[in-house]
C-alpha cells in the first residue's frame, strides 16, 4: 500500500513539469512551422489553427458532457483568459512585425518575471529568494542568447533608431502572456477542453478581424497552401499548436504558474537549436553561455522541491 502511494506521489511530482516541457516543445515546433511558411499570412494560419482547436475541443467537451460555457462561477474568468489570450496573439504579431527578432524574443521570454509577480499577487503563490534567483538567471540567459540591440548597442556603438510603438507592444504582449498563464491557473478546476475552447474562440475572432483588415486595407492576400510541404506544415501548425495549448492547460492544473512559466522558457533552447539546424544560423559563445544558464534555470525549477528539502536539512 505504501509502495503504491509513493509511486503515485512520484508520478504526480513529475507530471506537471513534464506537461509544461512538452507544451513548450510543441509550441516551439509549431512556431518553426509558421516561420517556414513564408508565403502564408500568420493570421491566416492562426485562423486555421483556431478552427481546428474549436472542432476538437467541442468534440471532447460534448463527449465528457461539459457545459460549453464552463461551470458557473468560472464563466467570467474563462472569457477573460480567452480575451487576454487573443489580444496577446495580436500584440505578438505586431511586435514581431516591427522589432528585430532578438529584441522581441528577449522581452517576450521575460514573461516568467511577470508570471511570478502576478501569481504572487493574484494566486498568493510563494516567491522567495530561490525563485527570485532563478528569474534573474533566466533573464541573463535570454539576454545573452538574443543580444538585443537596445542593450548591446552601448557596447558595440551601433546606432539604431528606437521604435517606441514596437517596444511598447512587446512589453504589453509579455504582460498579457503572463496574465493569461495566471488566469488559466485560476481556472485549474475547469476541464481543459473548456479552457482551450474559450481561448480558441477568442483567437478566431481576433485573428479573423485582423486578417480581414490586412486583406481589405493593407493589400494582403489569402493564400491556399500549395504542394505537399505547405499542406504538411499548415497541418503541423494546427496540430502542434493544439497539443501545446492542451498540455499547458493541463500543466497549470497541476503546477503553480511561476514554475510552469519558467519550465516553458525551455522553448528558447529548442528554438535556438532549430535556428542552427534548420535555418542555418550559427551561434557564438555568448549564445551558448545563455543556453546553459536557461537550462540551469529549468533544472532548478524542476527539482525545486528536492532542492528546498535538501537546504532545510543543512544545519
Amino acid at each position: 500500500m505504501n509502495t503504491t502511494l509513493k509511486n503515485s506521489e512520484k508520478k504526480s511530482l513529475w507530471k506537471g513539469p513534464l506537461l509544461a516541457f512538452l507544451s513548450g516543445t510543441f509550441f516551439t515546433l509549431s512556431s518553426a512551422a509558421v516561420k517556414a511558411l513564408t508565403t502564408i499570412n500568420p493570421m491566416e494560419l492562426l485562423v486555421i489553427r483556431s478552427i481546428v482547436q474549436i472542432i476538437f475541443m467541442l468534440i471532447i467537451a460534448i463527449y465528457v458532457k461539459k457545459n460549453l460555457f464552463g461551470p458557473k462561477g468560472y464563466r467570467l474568468m474563462l472569457n477573460i483568459q480567452g480575451l487576454v489570450g487573443g489580444l496577446t496573439l495580436i500584440l505578438l504579431f505586431f511586435t514581431f512585425r516591427r522589432l528585430p527578432l532578438g529584441d522581441a524574443t528577449t522581452i517576450i521570454f521575460s514573461s516568467p518575471v511577470f508570471v511570478m509577480v502576478l501569481s504572487f499577487i493574484i494566486l498568493r503563490e510563494p516567491c522567495g529568494f530561490f525563485r527570485a534567483l532563478i528569474v534573474a538567471l533566466l533573464l541573463l540567459g535570454v539576454i545573452l542568447i538574443a543580444k538585443p540591440p537596445f542593450i548591446f548597442q552601448f557596447f558595440y556603438h551601433v546606432e539604431q533608431s528606437y521604435d517606441v510603438l514596437g517596444y511598447s507592444s512587446a512589453v504589453l504582449a509579455t504582460i498579457f502572456m503572463a496574465l493569461n498563464i495566471v488566469v488559466i491557473r485560476k481556472c485549474k478546476d475547469v476541464h481543459f477542453s473548456i479552457v482551450v475552447l474559450q481561448l480558441s474562440t477568442w483567437s478566431l475572432i481576433f485573428s479573423g478581424i485582423l486578417l480581414y483588415i490586412l486583406v481589405e486595407f493593407n493589400g494582403d492576400k489569402i493564400v491556399i497552401p500549395q504542394g505537399t510541404n505547405e499542406w504538411l506544415l499548415t497541418s503541423l501548425v494546427s496540430v502542434l499548436g493544439l497539443a501545446g495549448q492542451v498540455l499547458v492547460a493541463r500543466a497549470l492544473g497541476i503546477e503553480d504558474a511561476g514554475k510552469v512559466a519558467v519550465i516553458r522558457s525551455l522553448d528558447i533552447i529548442l528554438a535556438f537549436f532549430l535556428q542552427v539546424t534548420v535555418f542555418g544560423e550559427i551561434p557564438d559563445w555568448m549564445s551558448g553561455l545563455g543556453a546553459a544558464a536557461i537550462l540551469l534555470c529549468v533544472t532548478g525549477m524542476t527539482f525545486e522541491n528536492q532542492i528546498q528539502n535538501f537546504m532545510d536539512k543543512i544545519p
